[in-house]
């Protein structure tokens, strides 16, 4: 079985495996069909397993670390391969160890992937606009630094997200937007539609988190979920395309492993 998997140039290292995943070449049946990686959405356990071990195999990994993800900035030091790390709620993982995939699951939000180069430390998060105003970044980065990292040498690149022209919010969002530093430093992250509509570009966002962690050195994928909703799951789009019956969608996921 084939599976997708795009790669970014300032991820190419020998000591390292990476993937952003599209929703191709699994098991799951229709909606979700058909790589979704998710156990949360209702779909066949045992399909979402073999998705797994398909992801495993394609980057040569021991094991994924997955975790149930908040929009918070909650971030895992993962230690020890045999920790027990099964439904614990956060939005970040990070490690030096060898074999451990740290995964990122997405519909929309972005996964973020994190190497420094030099102490051979990675790390992950998942962020939606939420996680991103709590700090998730810099909580990333700064358990990186708690391992040995130094954020001079961090690389990061972002992931398949949703973007500006998809992505409209209402007033009580922005509000809680334009209160933020981010938007303070980069008003182009909103465009006014009209009283109570705005466009919202969380690429945008996520590019002014990084530089205020003082990460000058990433990429971005630059792929827009909605969009391209035949190639990634999108929540959003499941949402439209469905009302006012409940969304239902899977989820793709993004993972980066230190290797031999």
């Amino acid at each position: 079985m084939t599976i997708n998997k795009i790669l970014h140039p300032k991820l190419e290292f020998s000591d390292i495996t990476h993937g952003f995943f599209t929703r191709k070449g699994g098991y799951s049946k229709s909606p979700y069909n058909s790589l979704n990686c998710s156990f949360n959405v209702q779909d066949n356990e045992s399909d979402v397993k073999k998705n797994l071990t398909l992801i495993c195999n394609e980057l040569k990994l021991e094991k994924l670390i997955k975790l149930n993800q908040i929009h918070s900035s909650k971030v895992i030091v993962v230690k020890n391969k045999n920790d027990k790390i099964s439904n614990i709620e956060a939005d970040g993982l990070v490690t030096k160890l060898k074999g451990v995939g740290l995964s990122v699951l997405g519909a929309d939000c972005a996964p973020i992937l994190f190497y420094d180069k030099i102490s051979k430390i990675i790390g992950a998060c998942h962020a939606g606009w939420r996680g991103v105003i709590k700090g998730i970044i810099e909580t990333t980065i700064a358990n990186m630094e708690s391992l040995g990292a130094n954020r001079n040498n961090i690389i990061s690149v972002i992931g398949p997200t949703i973007h500006k022209n998809s992505y409209e919010i209402k007033k009580d969002v922005a509000i809680i937007v334009k209160k933020t530093e981010l938007y303070k430093n980069n008003q182009s992250i909103l465009f006014q539609l009209n009283d109570d509509k705005y466009l919202f570009d969380l690429p945008l966002l996520i590019k002014e988190s990084l530089i205020s962690s003082k990460i000058y050195n990433f990429g971005n994928i630059g792929i827009d979920t909605y969009e391209k909703s035949s190639l990634f799951f999108s929540h959003r789009k499941s949402g439209h395309e469905n009302f006012p019956k409940e969304a239902k969608t899977g989820r793709h996921i993004s993972v980066i492993g230190l290797v031999d």
